[in-house]
């Protein structure tokens, strides 16, 4: 079989190429010190990249849900502190005004500052985030949780009593709200008796040391210890959620910092390695285009 001087160029030139292709591709990869520029380069390795990086991705939603739920735990949690505060206040009138010995004039002015904490009270309830959402209203978060009726003088529950739930870990759904409903029941009973106390004490004629108002200063008082006891219990558990939430957020980050260790070990480039293979390739694309030069010199009129 003869081989012609074009066969032969035309196998230095494709061993040149091959060899400076493979030179590229080396020197991009010690440029970005990545070994996988390609999912061809390392077909298992990139299928395992690209499951830790999905699961990163889920981590990152995760950490941003953690962050979401935690401020909105924080905001109702300010927000019911505030609430048991001022029940307490209300708790230390309703005592005074239950130990018998006030004048009628006493009992309208502390009518008159029971209503004043009752509307502080309403308020603390239909309180609204940044973006106009009321956080007591459930899942009904463009509803007020507590709406008065004038018609019939009372507070009327409207907001409802499901949760909304935000993924924060891996099969984890946490509760991010508390409702009006859970503390306060479906009635309001607390609202509604302390509204009918006030009205009461403030009315004209108002007898002091009656016994349907001491009665009805005593019932106003058994409803707000039952509510501000339920109070005090949502604190606690939004207290135990937060626990949850700060020991979930260290677990996704260690295995955050476990992931991107598994990335790094599968993409990285091994640059000691890397400039081995960098010198042969050299050496050989040398050899290879002086080996070119020699037979491209060959000619029988040499021989001549």
């Amino acid at each position: 079989m003869r081989i012609t001087n074009s066969q032969i160029v035309a196998t230095m030139h494709g061993s040149m190429n091959r060899n400076a292709e493979e030179l590229a591709k080396l020197m991009q990869q010690m440029s970005s010190g990545k070994r996988i520029l390609v999912p061809s380069d390392d077909p298992i390795a990139s299928v395992r990249i690209l499951r830790v990086q999905r699961e990163e991705a889920s981590l990152a939603q995760y950490h941003s849900n953690i962050r979401n739920v935690s401020g909105n735990l924080s905001t109702q949690e300010v927000n019911l502190t505030s609430i048991s505060d001022t029940l307490l206040q209300v708790r230390d009138l309703l005592l005074w005004a239950a130990n018998g010995s006030n004048a009628s004039e006493d009992l309208a002015a502390m009518g008159g500052e029971l209503g004043s904490l009752e509307e502080t009270i309403a308020s603390f309830i239909n309180v609204q985030d940044e973006e106009g959402r009321y956080l007591f209203s459930g899942t009904w978060t463009e509803r007020p949780a507590l709406t008065f009726d004038a018609l019939s003088d009372t507070y009327l529950a409207t907001g409802n009593a499901k949760h909304r739930q935000a993924a924060v870990a891996n099969g984890v759904l946490m509760d991010e709200n508390v409702t009006a409903l859970e503390i306060f029941g479906g009635n309001m009973d607390l609202l509604n008796a302390l509204h009918g106390l006030v009205a009461t004490l403030k009315a004209p004629g108002l007898v002091a040391g009656d016994p349907a108002v001491l009665q009805e200063i005593r019932d106003t008082l058994g409803h707000l210890d039952a509510s501000h006891g339920k109070l005090l219990g949502t604190v606690s558990e939004l207290g135990g959620r937060q626990n949850t939430l700060s020991l979930l957020n260290d677990s996704n980050g260690e295995v955050a910092l476990v992931n991107q260790k598994i990335e790094g070990e599968l993409s990285r480039l091994d640059y000691a390695g890397a400039t081995i293979d960098l010198n042969n390739y050299q050496l050989s694309l040398q050899a290879t285009q002086k080996t070119y030069l020699k037979i491209h010199e060959l000619s029988l009129f040499g021989l001549l």
